[in-house]
């Protein structure tokens, strides 16, 4: 029986390098805030999962003098995409990578690792060591457990947002390149596009694995994970600021650019996170017809209520 879909299917994980002497600091905020389970932990590492995830890792964090992004891991479908995948970026002249299994990241299998022009470090594997979810696979219980109740505990990664210098480069390769679509899109007063959210999953939260935004450099602007509904991120943010954690963009707020409702906050490191609901639904079809927004109306679409944010500082990065 032939696959229905071949190449990229899911985001596999965000990687970021912090400054945290031992990760002490990471490590406290991610278990005790955001409620995600460590899998790994090594001299200059700590790797997490959310509870609703059955793989051994969708964030990694390495203790770093140079904090920012380290790279982006898309999952693909088997060993034949991989291979698919190395021989088109290195017929395109794209400077590979090539990883054996274990050597990069503990649990990963082989990979292939190349830099997005104007955009981001990507990762490509097909392997990764699964754990299974927190209750197995045999009837599982899908509420959180106990142990992470009162705490963010997000369901899954949603997607990794960066800032790039030519954002309408950047998605260009990630489509022409690796597959991507683009579901949301803004664009200038000529047309030519300085955001874009890009995606390979069928979804209904956030509507892209890949969001970019406008800046003088690639940078991170925030990670964000999924929750199930609007009501999650009102009390989310409540208990979020009630601990102290700074809360960015006015708090929780509607987000017709992606069509979410979200929570910006950071943790100990000064990262940007997000924590998302709702959101456009995604179809990987070729006719799909991205929403296009434009700068004439960019307040409108980074914030449905608070008509002071300013786009400007919106797209400042974090890392």
């Amino acid at each position: 029986m032939a696959l229905i879909r071949r190449g990229i299917h899911r985001l596999g994980y965000a990687r970021i390098a912090v400054k945290d002497s031992r990760l002490l600091k990471t490590r406290e905020f991610y278990t005790r805030e955001m409620g995600l389970l460590e899998t790994g932990i090594e001299p200059n590492r700590v790797m997490f999962r959310c509870w609703h995830e059955p793989y051994k890792f969708s964030f990694v964090v390495d203790q770093s003098d140079k904090p920012g992004l380290v790279e982006i891991g898309l999952h693909v479908r088997d060993d034949i995409d991989l291979e698919g995948f190395h021989r088109k970026l290195e017929a395109a002249g794209v400077a590979i990578e090539a990883a054996e299994a274990d050597s990069v990241l503990k649990g990963l299998g082989k990979s292939i690792a190349f830099d997005v022009p104007a955009g981001p470090r990507i990762r490509l594997f097909a392997d990764i060591q699964q754990l299974g979810y927190v209750s197995g696979f045999e009837g599982p219980d899908w509420v959180a457990p106990k142990a992470i109740r009162g705490t963010a505990a997000p369901l899954n990664i949603n997607h990794v947002a960066i800032t790039s210098p030519d954002p309408e480069r950047c998605s260009a390769f990630l489509a022409d390149m690796l597959g991507f679509l683009t579901s949301e899109k803004i664009v200038d007063e000529k047309g030519k596009t300085i955001s874009a959210l890009l995606f390979r999953m069928a979804k209904n939260v956030g509507g892209q694995e890949i969001a970019i935004y406008p800046g003088t450099e690639v940078k991170l602007h925030h990670i964000a994970f999924t929750k199930e509904d609007s009501s999650d991120i009102m009390s989310d943010g409540y208990f979020l600021r009630s601990d102290g954690i700074e809360l960015d963009l006015l708090g929780p707020l509607r987000q017709p650019y992606g069509n979410t409702f979200s929570v910006h906050f950071f943790d100990y490191c000064g990262v940007r996170l997000e924590l998302c609901a709702v959101g456009r639904m995604t179809e990987v079809h070729p006719e799909i017809q991205p929403v296009v927004w434009s700068t004439s109306n960019l307040r409108e679409a980074l914030s449905y209520y608070d008509e002071a944010l300013v786009p400007e500082e919106f797209f400042m990065p974090c890392l």
